[in-house]
């Protein structure tokens, strides 16, 4: 593995571990809103932003879409500099999002991620 790989890698330290660990974000009074989805945002760790996904089986049915979806988030969240912002994060969908609306939702998501750098 190149070193330029491992920098982009997302560890374990960039997760939430554990069942419920993600609560205290979920709580938190700092949301995010688009059209398709919810940012809950919290402080964190200095340094480190952590990610959770939320994805209803009731607005994704498919595990595939599910996954897709999870992979996409992480994907982006893995090449933003909010990774580093010390934040805690947990998106979830709020609609359904068919397989055509996909640029629309990761273009969101990317603009939900700007927003929390901005005003952490």
């Amino acid at each position: 593995m190149t070193r330029g790989a491992r920098k982009e890698g997302l560890s374990r330290r960039h997760r939430f571990a554990g069942r419920g660990s993600f609560a205290p974000a979920l709580r938190s009074p700092r949301k995010l809103r688009s059209p398709v989805l919810l940012l809950h945002v919290a402080a964190g760790r200095p340094g480190e932003s952590r990610l959770g996904l939320v994805v209803p089986k009731r607005l994704a049915r498919r595990s595939v879409d599910r996954n897709r979806f999870k992979r996409l988030a992480r994907e982006a969240f893995r090449r933003h500099a909010v990774k580093s912002a010390g934040l805690d994060l947990v998106l979830a969908i709020r609609a359904k999002v068919g397989p055509d609306e996909e640029a629309a939702w990761l273009e969101q998501w990317q603009d939900l991620l700007a927003r929390a750098a901005e005003a952490r």
